[in-house]
């Protein structure tokens, strides 16, 4: 019994022996045939292939040189070309008032919008008509007086001529200078009874209106105001760098397209047709830009439907601005520049780092001139380690759009 567990206590030494044994020839079997194993040698063609499996990727797209049409962005606000206050030139009691001199109406050239007690000055037309009648009576009662003296003086029988006093030239003069007052006084009061009717001095809308019925006014009262509606316009400043893409021509001007958009976005889907049609003549002493500034005729729809919707007063718009053609440039989008102002181009699977030269950029995009670009692949993805001549791994050519 004793033998048996004597046994038993041998048989694992002796297992763990034997394994030992065993795994110690594997691996010196192992070991020698790896010093003897001859290393593969791999054709340039096979070496390139396994640095592109574990090289980066990318999207790429190829891009194309094209002519570019610049269009420079401003902002402005809309302003009506005229705002007038409406002033009595008499005074009186206002009698009536038209419906459409309230706020926000639309008013035509001429339209009587205030009407003032007429009866003081339709007697005042009385008076001078009367003493008007006097005047030309005296004037014609002097010229008989006139003509009497050069008969009376004539049949006496002077041979001398008669001199101004006998003719009563003077008197004559003051008669005739009479006649004359009294019809500028008629005038007058023709004119001060025409004038208690306030009439619109051009095409416009209200904007205020200040006075009602039976109110008394005088010429400095303000009885409302009112602005033009043939047209409006908007200053729009441009930067040097705009105005270097844009060519004006301050003495033979011409008028340049804008299409106007709400720069409040409550509606994104209007757009209204401009033209620049005058440069003011000095930069802003502050931000050292020119000011120019854009028309939009019939800015709401009264005599046309082309602008499909009315513009505001007051509105903030953003112009686009119709500039300069640049020729032969390539557009890059903002998101595949590095740095700032360099490219990476790939050229048989390898990374190629290209300095742009940057001749016009916008939010999203930038133009360029630089010769080469024409049909070259782009990196559109962007790689965390691109180095010069690194393998990269397109994925995906974009096409052009």
């Amino acid at each position: 019994m004793s033998k048996m567990k004597s046994i038993l206590r041998i048989i694992p030494a002796i297992l763990i022996l034997a394994i030992g044994i065993w795994g110690w020839k594997h691996f010196s079997t192992a070991v020698d045939e790896s010093k003897t194993k001859k290393p593969v040698k791999l054709s340039k063609a096979e070496r390139k292939a396994r640095a592109l499996e574990n090289a980066q990727q990318t999207h790429v797209i190829e891009l194309i040189s094209e002519d570019f049409l610049v269009e420079l962005t401003s902002h402005g606000i809309v302003k009506p070309p005229a705002i007038t206050t409406l002033n009595p030139q008499v005074s009186g009691i206002v009698a009536k008032i038209s419906p459409n001199f309230e706020n926000g109406s639309f008013v035509e050239k001429g339209e009587i919008l205030v009407e003032l007690e007429p009866s003081d000055f339709q007697s005042q037309i009385s008076s001078a008509s009367a003493a008007l009648a006097r005047a030309e009576a005296s004037l014609a009662q002097e010229k008989a007086r006139a003509a009497q003296a050069l008969r009376n003086w004539q049949d006496i029988g002077f041979d001398d001529e008669p001199n101004a006093l006998v003719l009563r030239k003077p008197q004559l003069k003051e008669a005739e200078a009479n006649v004359a007052a009294q019809q500028a006084s008629l005038e007058r009061a023709q004119r001060n009874l025409a004038r208690t009717k306030i009439r619109a001095p051009y095409d416009g809308r209200i904007r205020s209106r200040n006075i009602g019925l039976g109110q008394s006014v005088g010429s400095s009262t303000k009885l409302g105001e009112l602005y033009a509606t043939a047209y409006a316009e908007v200053r729009l400043p441009l930067s040097t760098r705009q105005l270097g893409k844009i060519d004006i021509d301050e003495i033979e001007f011409e008028h340049i397209p804008v299409v106007l958009e709400d720069a409040l976005h409550a509606y994104d889907d209007r757009q209204w047709p401009a033209k620049i049609v005058r440069i003011e003549g000095e930069l802003d002493p502050n931000s050292r830009e020119l000011f120019v500034v854009a028309r939009i005729e019939d800015p709401f729809g009264r005599k046309s439907e082309t602008s499909g919707h009315p513009l505001r007063m007051n509105q903030p718009v953003t112009a686009t601005i119709q500039a300069n053609t640049l020729n032969n440039v390539v557009a890059i989008s903002r998101k595949a520049i590095y740095g700032k102002d360099e490219i990476i181009l790939i050229k048989d699977n390898t990374i190629h780092r290209q300095t742009i030269n940057i001749v016009w950029s916008t939010i999203d995009t930038v133009f360029t001139d630089t010769e080469g670009l024409d049909k070259a692949l782009l990196a559109t993805s962007k790689l965390s380690y691109a180095s010069q001549g690194s393998p990269v791994r397109i994925i995906e050519e974009v096409p052009h759009t």
